[in-house]
C-alpha cells in the first residue's frame, strides 16, 4: 500500500539557485497530501543536483514517520535540511531540468525502517567510463553512475536461466554478481539491484558483466560456487578485476571501429551501421578468444559478444526497464531514475496505477500512483492534461519535460502519438473529473455535514433520465427484464447460474450484502449472492463453484474505484464478460473517473461515450479514514437502484406475482418512494445542517451531542484524574503541606493546641493512603460531580455496538478508526455484534462495571416483526445490565425511534423523531423490513456517526493528548496492494518483449 509521485520540469528564471525551487516544494506538498492515503509509515524523496566537479548526483532523504506526525511535513522538514547541507558542501542546482521523485510507504515485505524506505539503490554512486554520442561523434567521459528506483506493488521474482528466481534468492545472487552487499529485507531493493545490472549503455564493464549472466552462466549457482544461493555461499561470479580485463579488450577493439559504427548524421548511439557492427562483433570474438579464461567458452563466446555489444548500445534507462519488466513477476508501479539520464524518467504501470500529467504552459510534468495527486496540481491550470498508463496490459513511459514515449507490454510496441492523443484527459471543463477535495481541519465533521448535500445531489441525479446513474440503471433493468422473460428456461438445469453476484471488501461488501438481502425480499426468485473480492479472486482461479453463467450479472462496489482486490476482480470479470462467460458487469464507485472505470473501458476525454455500466454515488474522493459520507452516499445510491428496479419491473410485469415472484405492489413501491423523498429532511435533522449548508440544531442533533459528552468523560477520566493527582502531589510534597496533617494542624491551631502524639501516626497513615489511592478517590469525586456511575471500573473502557449486522460492522470500523491514534490512557476497545443473535453470547461473559453498550433498536411500532426485533434487543440489553458487581454493571445507551425505549431501565435513550405511526399492523411485512433496512436503520447509522464523532472530538481535544481523529498511523485509506490475495492469483498473459541474449 504505497504511492509514487514526482515532478520533472524546466528550471525557470525565478527558481534562483535552490536545489528544489519553492514552487516545486509546494507541488510536492500538494501531491504528498493526496498520496498519504496510500500509506504514511515512511517516505523518501530524491532530486538531481550537480557536485563541485559538475557531475550529476542524487540528493535524497528518507524518514520513518512518527505515530502522530504528518509524513509530508516530516519528510520535507528533514529533506530541506539535507538539501541545505548538500548545498553547503558545494552541490548546485542542475540546469538541465528540475527532477524530484518521492515515495510514501506502507510496509508489506519488510518492517518500517529507513533502510527499507524508498527510494532504493543497490550499488552506491561510483565512477565509470561512459561512452556517448554527441553531434555525431563518440565521446568518452568519466561519469558518476547512480541508479535509484521507487516501487509500489510486489516483486515476486525474475526469470533468468530459463527459470523464475524468487525474490530472496535473487537478492543473494545480486550481492555476488554486483560484488555489493545489501542488508535490506524488502522486495523493492532487488529491483534497484536489477537496474544496476541491466543499465549498461555506453559502459563496457557493465555490459560484459550482464552478458556473462545472460549468455554464459547457467544458473544462480554459478555465482555461488555451485551451491544454492545462501548467506554463507562463496562468491564465484566474475571478479571486478576480471571484468576490467575484459573491458580493456573490448575498449581496444571498439576504438578501432568507432568511426565506422554510426550511421551518417547519427544523433544517438542507437543509429548504427549493421554492417560495421557485424565486423566489430567478429573482431571482438577473435580478440576475446585469445584471453586465457574467455577462450574456454568456445561455442558460447559469439553469443556472449553479441549480447555484450547489444546491451552496450541499447540498454539505457528505458530499455533496461523494459527488459526488467519483460521477465518480472508481481505488480509494478515503478519509477526508475539515473544520473546518466538526468532530464528523463521512466515510469511503468503493470498491475499498479501510474498517472502522468502535463502542464503545457509551464513546461513540466508530474506523475503519481494516485490520480487525484495529479488532478490536485493541474486541475486549475489551463491546457493541462492527464494520461493514465494502462496497468492491466502494462505500459512503460519514458518521459521528459514536454514529451512522452509509451511502450505497450501487451502489444510489444511503442504507441503512436495519435493513439496517445485519444487518451489525453483534459482537466478543465471535464464533466468526468471531479474537483479535488478541499482541505478541512476536521475531515470527519466536514464529511458528516456534507451528507445532506450529497443525498440531495443523488436524488436529483436519479430524477434525471439522462444522468449516468439512470442510464446505467435502465440498462440493468433491460437485462433483468430479458432474464425474467427467460426465467423458466433458465431454471431447467439442476444448478442454475447466479442471476446477480455482488462483490467488494469491508464496508462496500457489507452494504452490498444488505442490498442483496433487500433485493431478494422484493424478488425472491432472483438468485442474488455476495462474495468478498479476495474470495472471488481465489475462486475464479481455483474453484469452479461460483456458479457464474452466461446470463449472470456482476456488480463490484468500491468507493475509491481502486481497492486492490476489487480492482483485480474487475479486471478478471471484465475478461469473463468480453469472453461471453458472463452477461454483463457493472461497478459502483464514488466518482466516475476511476481505475475500475478504466478497467471496463470507460474513457474520460470529453468526447468519450458513456458505457452505461457505472453507478456513481457522487461522494467523490474522501481522505478521512473513519468514513461517513461515502457510506451514506453508497447506501442512498443502492436504495435508488433498488426502488428503480422495483418500479420498472412492476410496471413491465403488472400481474400479481410480477417478475421473479415480486412481493411489492405498486402502492408499496410508491410508499417506499415517499419514504425516500422524506429521508433527506431526516438526515438534515440528524447531522445538524441542511443541504444548503445552513445550521439546523434540531432536537435529534442536540440529543446526540449531549449524550456523547458523558461517554467522552468516561474516556478522559484517567488522564484528568492523573493530572489532578499530579497537581496534588506537587503541592503537598513540594510545599511540605500533607493534606490531612495540615488540616488537623489548622483545626488544633485554632484551639491553641498541639496534635496529640498518638494521633500523628494515624494522620501520616491517612496522607499515605491518599497518595496511594488518590487517583481512585479523585475518580469518585469527579464521577459524583459529573453525575456518572460511581463504582464503574477505572481505566480503559470497552464499547460494544449492538445493531443489525451491516450497521454494527460499519460502526465498529468507524469508531475504532476514530480512536486509532488516541493515547493508551484515553482510549477504548471497540466490539460489535448482532443483539438479536450472538452479541450476548460473544460479550456477555466480558461485561464488567463500566462496560459501554450502544444499542440500535428498530422501531417496534411499525410491524409485528419489528416489535419482536425491538423486544429481543431490549432483552439483550437488560440481560447485559444484569451482569453486575457492587450493584454496578454495564452502561447502556439505546438509540431508536420508539419512545418506549426511554422506559427500559437503560442509563440513556436517544429517541429520534419520527412521523406519525399507524399502529394497525396491517401493512406488508416486506415493506416494513425494507423501511428498516433502507431508511430507519440508515437514520440510526447517521445518528451513530454524529454521536461517536462528537465523543472522539472531545477526547482528541484533551490538552497534551491531542491527536488527529480522522486518520490512523498508517493511513491505509485504500488497500492498494494484495489484501491479502496477490494479483498473481488471477491468470494474466503478456506478449514476450524483445530480450537480449538467449536466457
Amino acid at each position: 500500500m504505497c504511492g509514487n509521485f514526482g515532478f520533472l520540469g524546466k528550471r525557470l528564471p525565478q527558481d534562483d539557485a535552490e536545489l528544489l525551487p519553492a514552487r516545486v516544494v509546494e507541488i510536492f506538498k500538494t501531491m504528498g497530501r493526496e498520496t498519504e492515503i496510500r500509506g504514511e509509515q515512511a517516505g523518501g524523496g530524491a532530486i538531481f543536483a550537480r557536485d563541485r566537479a559538475n557531475q550529476a548526483i542524487f540528493v535524497g532523504e528518507k524518514v520513518v514517520n512518527q505515530k502522530r506526525k504528518n509524513l509530508t511535513q516530516s519528510l520535507e522538514s528533514a529533506f530541506s535540511k539535507t538539501r541545505r547541507k548538500a548545498a553547503g558542501k558545494g552541490a548546485k542546482a542542475s540546469d538541465v531540468a528540475v527532477l524530484g521523485i518521492w515515495h510514501y510507504r506502507f510496509a508489506t515485505s519488510s518492517p518500517p525502517a529507513v533502510l527499507e524506505t524508498h527510494w532504493h539503490e543497490w550499488m552506491p554512486a561510483r565512477f565509470a567510463n561512459v561512452w556517448r554520442v554527441e553531434e555525431g561523434k563518440w565521446i568518452c567521459g568519466r561519469h558518476l553512475v547512480n541508479h535509484r528506483i521507487t516501487h509500489n506493488g510486489d516483486f515476486d521474482g525474475w526469470t533468468i536461466f530459463d527459470n523464475t528466481i524468487e525474490n530472496a534468492e535473487l537478492g543473494l545472487w545480486l550481492q555476488r554478481v554486483l560484488h555489493t552487499p545489501n542488508a535490506a529485507l524488502g522486495d523493492s531493493p532487488k529491483i534497484a539491484g536489477m537496474m544496476d545490472l541491466l543499465i549498461t549503455q555506453g559502459m563496457w564493464d557493465a555490459s560484459l558483466r550482464l552478458a556473462h549472466q545472460l549468455a554464459i552462466a547457467e544458473s544462480t549457482r554459478d555465482a555461488c560456487g555451485g551451491r544454492t544461493p545462501s548467506k554463507d555461499a562463496p562468491n564465484t561470479a566474475p571478479t571486478e578485476v576480471e571484468i576490467e580485463e575484459w573491458s580493456a579488450i573490448a575498449e581496444k577493439v571498439f576504438l578501432s571501429h568507432q568511426g565506422k559504427l554510426l550511421m551518417p548524421y547519427a544523433s544517438s548511439m542507437l543509429e548504427l551501421s549493421r554492417k560495421h557492427v557485424n565486423q566489430f562483433e567478429q573482431e571482438l570474438v577473435q580478440a576475446f578468444s585469445q584471453h586465457h579464461s574467455i577462450g574456454q567458452w568456445s561455442a558460447r563466446l559469439p553469443n556472449f559478444v553479441k549480447t555484450a555489444i547489444h546491451v552496450f548500445f541499447h540498454n539505457n534507462l528505458y530499455q533496461a526497464t523494459k527488459l526488467f519488466l519483460s521477465r518480472a513477476h508481481g505488480s509494478f508501479g515503478l519509477v526508475t531514475a539515473s544520473t546518466l539520464s538526468e532530464a528523463t524518467l521512466v515510469v511503468s504501470a503493470w498491475g499498479q496505477p501510474i498517472a502522468t500529467g502535463f502542464n503545457v504552459q509551464d513546461d513540466y510534468m508530474v506523475y503519481a500512483s494516485e490520480p487525484a495527486a495529479v488532478d490536485a496540481v493541474l486541475s486549475h491550470i489551463p491546457r493541462s492534461y492527464r494520461l493514465d498508463l494502462d496497468q492491466k496490459g502494462g505500459e512503460i513511459a519514458w518521459v521528459g519535460v514536454n514529451h512522452i514515449t509509451v511502450y505497450s507490454m501487451l502489444e510489444d510496441r511503442e504507441l503512436r502519438s495519435s493513439e496517445l492523443e485519444e487518451r489525453w484527459i483534459p482537466l478543465q471543463g471535464n464533466s468526468y473529473i471531479l474537483p479535488p477535495e478541499e482541505h478541512a481541519a476536521d475531515p470527519v465533521q466536514r464529511d458528516i455535514q456534507e451528507i445532506p448535500k450529497i443525498l440531495k445531489s443523488i436524488e436529483q441525479s436519479w430524477d434525471d433520465p439522462t444522468s449516468f446513474n439512470r442510464q446505467t440503471a435502465d440498462y440493468l433493468v433491460e437485462l433483468l427484464i430479458e432474464k425474467a422473460k427467460n426465467l423458466k428456461l433458465e431454471r431447467v438445469t439442476d444448478t442454475p447460474a447466479i442471476d446477480l453476484l455482488i462483490t467488494g471488501v469491508e464496508s462496500s461488501l457489507w452494504l452490498g450484502e444488505r442490498f442483496a438481502q433487500d433485493l431478494t425480499l422484493i424478488c425472491p426468485a432472483l438468485t442474488v449472492k455476495t462474495i468478498s473480492s479476495n474470495q472471488l479472486l481465489q475462486r475464479l482461479q481455483y474453484d469452479g463453484s461460483l456458479r457464474l453463467g452466461k446470463t449472470s450479472i456482476v456488480l463490484a462496489i468500491s468507493q475509491s474505484g481502486q481497492t486492490f482486490p476489487t480492482l483485480q476482480a474487475t479486471n478478471a470479470l471484465e475478461e469473463l464478460h468480453l469472453q461471453g462467460n458472463i452477461r454483463e458487469f457493472f461497478i459502483l464507485t464514488g466518482e466516475l473517473c476511476s481505475l475500475m472505470g478504466t478497467a471496463i473501458s470507460q474513457y474520460y476525454y470529453q468526447e468519450s461515450s458513456f458505457t452505461r455500466r457505472i453507478f456513481i454515488n457522487g461522494s467523490g474522493r474522501r481522505t478521512a479514514e473513519p468514513t461517513t459520507v461515502a457510506i451514506a452516499a453508497a447506501q442512498a445510491t443502492l436504495t435508488e437502484l433498488l426502488l428503480h428496479v422495483a418500479k420498472q419491473l412492476r410496471a413491465r410485469f403488472p400481474a400479481h406475482q410480477g417478475a421473479f415472484g415480486m412481493t411489492l405492489s405498486t402502492a408499496d413501491v410508491l410508499m417506499l418512494e415517499k419514504m425516500k423523498i422524506d429521508f433527506p429532511n431526516r438526515a438534515e435533522a440528524i447531522v445538524g445542517i441542511t443541504a444548503k449548508g445552513k445550521i439546523n440544531r434540531s432536537s435529534d442533533y442536540s440529543q446526540l451531542l449531549q449524550s456523547s459528552k458523558k461517554w467522552a468523560q468516561h474516556i478522559i477520566e484517567a488522564p484528568l484524574v492523573w493530572a489532578i493527582h499530579s497537581l496534588y502531589i506537587a503541592l503537598t510534597v513540594g510545599l511540605g503541606i500533607p493534606f490531612i496533617q495540615t488540616v488537623f494542624r489548622i483545626i488544633f491551631g485554632f484551639a491553641s493546641l498541639s496534635i496529640p502524639g498518638f494521633l500523628l501516626p494515624l494522620l501520616i497513615a491517612a496522607d499515605i493512603l491518599i497518595y496511594i489511592f488518590g487517583p481512585w478517590l479523585w475518580s469518585l469525586a469527579l464521577r459524583y460531580f459529573q453525575h456518572r456511575p460511581l463504582l464503574a471500573r477505572t481505566g480503559k473502557r470497552s464499547v460494544v455496538i449492538g445493531d443489525a449486522p451491516w450497521i454494527h460492522q460499519l460502526l465498529r470500523c468507524y469508531v475504532s478508526k476514530l480512536f486509532s491514534l488516541s493515547y493508551g490512557i484515553a482510549s477504548l476497545d471497540v466490539h460489535g455484534g448482532n443483539p438479536q443473535d450472538h452479541m450476548l453470547h460473544q460479550y456477555g461473559h466480558r461485561v464488567v462495571r463500566g462496560s459501554l453498550i450502544f444499542l440500535g433498536i428498530p422501531d417496534g411500532r411499525r410491524s409485528p416483526m419489528q416489535k419482536e426485533s425491538e423486544s429481543a434487543i431490549v432483552m439483550s440489553g437488560k440481560q447485559a445490565i444484569g451482569v453486575q458487581n457492587l450493584s454496578t454493571g454495564a452502561e447502556i445507551i439505546a438509540l431508536g425511534h420508539d419512545p418506549a425505549i426511554a422506559h427500559q431501565s437503560f442509563q440513556d435513550a436517544i429517541v429520534l423523531s419520527s412521523s406519525n405511526i399507524d399502529t394497525s399492523f396491517d401493512r406488508q411485512i416486506t415493506l416494513e423490513e425494507l423501511r428498516e433496512s433502507r431508511f430507519t436503520g440508515f437514520e440510526r447509522l447517521l445518528a451513530s456517526y454524529v454521536f461517536f464523532w462528537a465523543m472522539a472530538k472531545q477526547v482528541a481535544s484533551f490538552p497534551l493528548l491531542q491527536y488527529q481523529h480522522w486518520k490512523s498511523q498508517s493511513r491505509t485509506r485504500i488497500m492498494t496492494t494484495a489484501a491479502p490475495v496477490s494479483r498473481a492469483t488471477v491468470d494474466r498473459t503478456k506478449r514476450p518483449m524483445e530480450r537480449s541474449g538467449s536466457r
